[in-house]
């Protein structure tokens, strides 16, 4: 089985943080062993000063008025022999008693200043040394005490021994156990991924044409439950894309079928007619112009109910004068009623302008006034009315009602779904209304501004 870089990248990453760890926590280690042994040494040697003052006190009450040499050798002689010794010297640094019979008292003095206070390292020469002093008074009968000094020292050889020894067992281990923990992460990385394997397994089988396939979402909130949600969604929009999709290649195909049968028709019939006349081979080409002009509008209503279904946003760019509109689009439908055997006119017309798309207004009105002569009836044209009132514009189309009642004002799959995506892209809304004897849709939007 091949090792998988994605499991390598996280289990380097997880040596490398290991690592990190590893070395922080040994700097810290040697850190706190260095400090701690030194402050038990000092603490130690402290404790010999100290103590050499308590026998120097103590000697000095069995034999009063003795000399601070021979009570610092009657103290020497005492002493218990240690790794530790100290040094007594007088306020002039001389030496007057010692337990060292080496070197180590030589470098001691000679590395120690007369106003050097607290501890101090002696180093170079043998072994480093930690010093530590301790200042005591000699009485003096009719005159001043006596100063002097207790220098105690050891050697600070054990401390920077076990301190290599355990920096080296560190560097040595650390290998070894960044590997060690690079295997472990591969390994620990394959379960933690194993849940995106089945992830995958379960996204490779969504198939194109089947988008109702949902992924098993694990339980819990963490990152994998949240990325098959998210892509349970996806697939859902995805879903209603296709089906929206779908329904526009059928709604297409049913709006271009008719005209396109019309033209193919009338195309035959006259080529399959013995005789023909310039007359009756204009009326022909005037029916095929009439059934191709109702094709390219249903073509340009599919793509506008494309984006309609999309979402597709509206640029508001236009100052519209829907008065003018109005009367623009009631010429322009002029011929298309006539021919349906409908009459226009026009009703209140107010002076009002607002912020929209001019062109898709234009269309929306031109469809509703093709659904009013479609559908309506005979007994009163179609009517044009633009008012505004309470921050509101609305422009209305009413025509008289059909024999079959108003439910027929709704057969166009088409244009009042786009009208309504044009209402809504402006802010405002798509109203149709039963009146007694008259069927009414209404454009209400947002007024901006009157002129």
């Amino acid at each position: 089985m091949p090792l998988s870089p994605l499991r390598l990248r996280l289990a380097a990453g997880f040596a490398l943080a290991f690592g990190a760890g590893l070395a922080l926590l040994a700097a810290l280690a040697l850190g706190y062993l260095w400090r701690e042994s030194h402050r038990r040494l000092d603490a130690r040697l402290d404790g010999v000063a100290r103590g050499v003052l308590r026998a120097v006190a103590r000697e000095l009450r069995e034999t009063p008025d003795s000399s601070l040499a021979y009570v610092g050798a009657e103290v020497a002689k005492e002493w218990p022999r240690t790794s530790d010794a100290w040094v007594i010297v007088d306020a002039r640094g001389t030496r007057r008693a010692t337990t060292d019979t080496g070197d180590d008292k030589r470098r001691v003095l000679a590395g120690r200043s007369v106003g050097v206070d607290g501890h101090f390292d002696v180093t170079g020469g043998g072994p480093d040394l930690r010093v530590v002093p301790a200042d005591g008074l000699l009485p003096r009968r009719g005159g001043p005490d006596e100063p002097f000094r207790v220098l105690a020292w050891g050697s600070t050889e054990g401390i920077e021994g076990d301190t290599e020894l355990l920096a080296t067992a560190l560097a040595l281990a650390s290998p070894l156990i960044i590997i060690a923990s690079l295997v472990a992460g591969y390994v620990l990385a394959g379960g933690v991924l194993r849940p995106v394997g089945e992830l995958g397994a379960a996204m490779a089988a969504v198939g194109a044409d089947d988008l109702s396939h949902r992924l098993p979402a694990p339980a819990g909130r963490d990152e994998l439950a949240v990325l098959a949600l998210e892509f349970n969604r996806l697939l859902e929009r995805l879903d209603a894309a296709q089906r929206r999709n779908r329904g526009f290649v059928r709604d297409a195909a049913h709006q271009i079928r008719t005209p396109l049968t019309l033209v193919l028709g009338e195309a035959a019939h006259e080529l399959a007619a013995r005789e023909s006349s310039t007359q009756r081979m204009r009326a022909t080409l005037q029916r095929i112009g009439t059934a191709a002009e109702q094709m390219r509008r249903r073509v340009d209503e599919l793509f506008l109910l494309a984006e309609a279904e999309a979402g597709a946003h509206i640029e508001l760019g236009d100052d519209v004068e829907l008065d003018g509109l109005a009367l623009e689009c009631t010429e322009l439908m002029r011929a298309r009623a006539m021919a349906l055997g409908r009459t226009l006119a026009l009703g209140t017309i107010e002076p009002v302008a607002v912020r929209g798309n001019e062109a898709l207004l234009r269309e929306a009105l031109l469809e509703l006034l093709e659904n009013g002569c479609r559908h309506g009836g005979d007994g009163a044209p179609v009517t044009t009315e633009v008012a505004a009132s309470d921050g509101e514009v609305t422009v209305r189309v009413r025509n008289a009602l059909a024999q079959e009642g108003a439910e027929a004002q709704a057969r166009d799959g088409l244009g009042l779904p786009i009208v309504g995506w044009i209402a809504r892209g402006h802010g405002g809304r798509l109203e149709s209304v039963r009146e007694p004897g008259a069927h009414v849709a209404r454009i209400v939007l947002p007024l901006d501004r009157l002129p």
